[in-house]
């Protein structure tokens, strides 16, 4: 597997160093003496290099403009967390790692955690960090930050914040204080109204305490099913693995990305085992 994705990458590295270089040209030459009229100045702001040709499922042929625009048209993706040896040989977890796969299995981001030792020595779970998810271009394509959530108590709601480079809120995930099941809001960051309600398996307990690891949570709005999350055991990897379908066809790039935030804030809630 290691030998696969570093081969992948390689050939990311290959394509963009090739879509980078500039196509030769002949050089000038004028018979006339030249008068220089203005200074050269710079050109407008670079734009972002174009994401390399992928095998991921899709109907439509396009440059994504954004590094989330690569979800579009996918029926699913999946979401793999790395392991260390540092988790098993001390007693403070890691930042964790995951890998974002499309159903062919293809690597569509590589999520890395940013948070502090004392945080996630004192808090665990419930930790404050941010989640940067870099593509195939290793350009930074989300943001997920959270707050401190105050570990498994249920006094205050848990929330995560999706952001897009270089500043920009897409929407937040807001957890809406039930006691018969989960249930959380995704809103949109410019109106901040509730696009989709997310909703857990009903007759789970008190919201605050910790599900089965074999767990499903709906995604609907307006009565209609939109999407859904479900947390399994993959037999082939010999882990447990957060996958995503979307069920409606028409949801948009931003409408995934921040259904892939949901899925993130639903795996450090409820399925973060080490303190």
């Amino acid at each position: 597997m290691l030998q696969n994705d570093a081969v992948r990458t390689l050939q990311y590295d290959s394509e963009i160093r090739v879509a980078q270089t500039p196509s030769p040209t002949e050089p000038r030459v004028f018979d006339s003496q030249i008068s220089i009229t203005a200074q050269p100045r710079p050109t407008s702001e670079a734009p972002r290099i174009p994401l390399p040709i992928s095998t991921v499922a899709g109907s439509r042929t396009f440059i994504p403009l954004a590094g989330y625009d690569c979800l579009a048209d996918l029926p699913s993706v999946h979401i793999e967390q790395t392991f260390e040896l540092n988790d098993s040989l001390t007693a403070v977890s890691s930042e964790n790692r995951y890998v974002v796969r499309s159903p062919l299995g293809d690597a569509i981001f590589a999520a890395s955690e940013s948070s502090t030792e004392k945080n996630r020595m004192i808090w665990g779970a419930g930790r404050p960090f941010q989640m940067h998810l870099l593509d195939k271009t290793h350009q930074e394509a989300l943001v997920f930050r959270r707050k401190l959530a105050m570990g498994s108590l249920c006094c205050q709601p848990k929330n995560l914040e999706i952001w897009i480079p270089p500043g920009n809120v897409l929407g937040r995930v807001v957890q809406s204080p039930t006691f018969t099941q989960p249930e959380f809001y995704i809103e949109d960051g410019n109106t901040n109204q509730p696009l989709f309600c997310v909703e857990g398996p009903a007759n789970s307990g008190l919201w605050c305490f910790c599900l089965p690891n074999d767990c499903y949570f709906k995604i609907h709005s307006g009565g209609d099913l939109r999407a859904s999350i479900d947390h399994k055991w993959l037999a082939s990897k010999s882990q447990y693995t957060t996958n995503i379908y979307f069920s409606d066809a028409r949801l948009t790039s931003k409408e995934r990305a921040l259904i892939l935030g949901t899925a993130f804030l639903l795996e450090y809630m409820y399925f973060q085992r080490r303190s």
